[in-house]
């Protein structure tokens, strides 16, 4: 509460304080402060009416007109007489005695507290924070007092588990309210709890307001920094915490090393740091090798991490699963494989973490009978019932194509959660199996399952492929009722889809509802218009985006070409692939190369069109001849060229796409002999021209 002066911790209420709980089925217990005057006294102000306070309270849940008081207490519930079994959910029943309408003394008003304190730290300690909440509103309805300044850091514990700052802001007030907000560990657990709540502003002014913060402090006030990735504030406050004659210990390495893993450059703090925990004795911690191990990894310095990784003698699960996440992010699966095989080796215990790690290995290696193999060994570590393993391992097995696996792997799973269901309809989406995916989409919101962002993400790609508008207007209104629509990932979905079904206009008014958009959402748009044969609209957006400070990646530049192909702009193409690898330092990749030789055989400069292709990589070269040999047909068919590039006819392929071509192309040139040579090289590898098909929506 504030006063005039603004030593808002000072301030008394002048009234009394109680919680009201309101129960909702499903939800935790809603607690509002209610005070009985809307006074208060400050000794450093004059009387004034009651303002709230900076840390506001919690405001009325929906549907309350006014706040709630709390409802009269019964007198026999001032205290149980009876030992706490700290094991039950609920408190005990009162005794006999207690329940008499006579008020409690003062010895039984003490005892109570002491056993509710007891029931409210054990509820905290065991991880049970929503029945810790609900022992302090029972304790306030009794009628005794906020409790006691021990109260206060089992409360603000649990509001930072369940991430509730605005019930945390209440456990302030009463804090405040029952003078326990002065003592440093009070202050501390408060500090820690706003911080957890990502509210750094309010843990940062409690922390100048200590007038001698303890080691625990400072150690709150670095981490708090270094887990929202401010590392230049995260350094400041810890330079600070040795300048005020403050000995860091290995907590407080492990909080600014945890913000310091984008870059290990010579000018990066995280190697400062460390190499302030060498000269200091403090870099043989587990904890602090494990952090810098992970700074490491995170910077792709994997041989540096190895070397660490080989020189730490007692390994625990963190550090193995450490430089697993590396190799991991490398796509080196081999070593994912030699290193769980090592952890085995010594007897090192796993856990889901580096599990996951061996499933993502499996992904990127793609082979069912390894997954098979990943899948029997989970079955034989008893992990088979973890959800996240589930959902791994369905994964696993839709990019093994084996989806029969994946649903038995789904149906074994007693209670799916949102990951689990996501993972299963986004295998069946990536199938082809886009009847199923929708089927398995009704199937979950009939269980009362809420979709996340990636659920709709997937069913939005099964509409737009289907081509069904209903179906797909349909997905937008459950993405409207659950409020992500306006999410980026949602967007990109619905973008896309409405740019596929034609509706254009559609697809931008969505675009322009999105406030946080990333350069997926930019890109699908420019795509969008792209696909409808809007060019000069793609490259105007393409424009917007790099002013406000969009840096374009290699799939905005996909587009952004694939518009200048689709609406000849050869000059705008050649400019924007110059500023891709002049510029912005990105490799073309095969998708870029088919662009600008599709964009300059159309245009029908087939001179320039052989010239780039003959710079490319020879791995590239095979799979960008489709729209030189389309383009050279197309010519040969009306008579525009009567003779075909050396360079062509040399070239082996093994595509069928591509036999196909050249052998129509020969024939329209009267090269028959050569044009059959093609065709029975189809016939001989086996190779088979596969039929296109489309389908459209009919009363749509």
């Amino acid at each position: 509460m504030a006063g005039t002066c603004g030593r808002w911790q000072e301030c008394r209420c002048g009234g009394g304080s109680a919680w009201a709980e309101v129960v909702a089925p499903g939800r935790l217990p809603a607690v509002v402060i209610v005070c009985g005057r809307r006074e208060h006294v400050c000794r450093h102000c004059p009387r004034q009416p009651y303002r709230a306070p900076p840390y506001s309270t919690p405001s009325p849940p929906r549907g309350c007109r006014r706040p709630l008081a709390a409802p009269p207490c019964p007198k026999d519930a001032s205290a149980p007489t009876t030992p706490i079994d700290l094991t039950t959910e609920r408190p005990p029943k009162t005794s006999k005695r207690m329940s008499q309408p006579t008020p409690p003394t003062t010895t039984a008003t003490t005892t109570a507290l002491r056993e509710w304190n007891r029931l409210i730290q054990h509820a905290a300690a065991s991880g049970s924070y929503s029945r810790c909440l609900r022992h302090y509103a029972s304790l306030l309805a009794a009628g005794l007092g906020g409790g006691g300044a021990s109260t206060f850091p089992s409360l603000a514990k649990s509001c930072a588990a369940l991430r509730l700052p605005r019930l945390g802001a209440a456990v302030h007030a009463h804090a405040l309210l029952a003078g326990a907000a002065s003592a440093v560990f009070v202050r501390t657990s408060l500090l820690d709890m706003y911080a957890k709540c990502g509210r750094l502003p309010d843990a940062r002014r409690l922390f100048d307001e200590m007038p001698r913060p303890t080691l625990v402090s400072w150690n709150c006030m670095v981490a708090a920094y270094g887990r929202s990735s401010q590392v230049e504030e995260s350094v400041a406050v810890f330079n600070a915490m040795r300048r005020a004659g403050v000995r860091p210990s290995e907590g407080t390495l492990v909080g600014v090393l945890s913000g310091c893993v984008d870059s290990v450059s010579a000018s990066n703090p995280g190697m400062c740091v460390y190499g302030f925990s060498v000269k200091s004795g403090l870099d043989a911690g587990l904890p602090v090798l494990n952090s810098v191990l992970t700074m490491l990894v995170r910077g792709s310095h994997l041989d540096a991490a190895r070397l660490l990784f080989d020189g730490i003698c007692n390994k625990s699960v963190v550090t193995w699963t450490a430089l697993a996440s590396g190799y991991l992010l490398r796509g080196d699966y081999l070593e994912v494989f030699d290193l769980f095989n090592r952890m085995r080796g010594v007897g090192q215990n796993v856990d889901s973490v580096v599990l996951v790690n061996l499933i993502s290995a499996a992904v990127l290696f793609g082979n069912l009978s390894v997954a098979k193999g990943v899948h029997a060994l989970i079955i034989k570590l008893g992990f088979e019932c973890e959800e996240d393993l589930a959902a791994s391992l369905i994964n696993l097995y839709a990019k093994c194509g084996d989806l029969e696996s994946a649903r038995e792997v789904f149906d074994a799973v007693h209670m799916a959660n949102v990951v689990v269901w996501t993972s299963m309809i986004s295998g069946y989406v990536e199938g082809g199996h886009l009847n199923e995916a929708l089927v398995m989409f009704d199937s979950m919101v009939c269980a009362n399952i809420e979709p996340n962002e990636a659920t709709l993400s997937s069913v939005l790609s099964a509409c737009a492929k289907l081509g069904s508008a209903n179906l797909g207007k349909k997905v937008e209104e459950q993405a409207i009722a659950t409020g992500l629509h306006s999410e980026p990932r949602v967007a990109t979905g619905l973008i896309d889809m409405y740019s596929k079904f034609g509706s254009i206009n559609l697809a931008r008014k969505i675009f322009e509802g999105v406030t946080n958009r990333d350069i997926a959402v930019w890109s699908a748009m420019i795509n969008g218009y792209a696909c409808n044969g809007e060019g000069s609209e793609a490259l105007v957006l393409f424009k917007e985006m790099k002013n406000k400070g969009f840096q374009p990646d290699g799939i905005a530049f996909t587009h952004v070409l694939t518009a200048c192909n689709y609406s000849g702009l050869v000059d705008e193409g050649l400019e924007c692939f110059h500023s891709m690898t002049m510029e912005y330092g990105i490799e073309p990749s095969i998708e870029h190369h088919m662009c600008m030789v599709d964009l300059l055989c159309k245009a029908g400069h087939f001179g320039s069109a052989l010239k780039f292709f003959k710079q490319m990589p020879s791995e590239v070269q095979n799979k960008v001849l489709a729209p030189i040999i389309s383009s050279y047909s197309a010519r040969c068919a009306d008579s525009s060229i009567d003779f075909i590039p050396e360079e062509l006819l040399n070239l082996e392929t093994q595509d069928s796409d591509h036999c196909v071509l050249m052998s129509n192309m020969l024939s329209c040139l009267g090269k028959w002999k050569k044009a059959t040579s093609y065709r029975r090289q189809l016939s001989k590898q086996g190779l088979m021209k596969e039929p296109g098909w489309s389908c459209i929506e009919l009363s749509g």
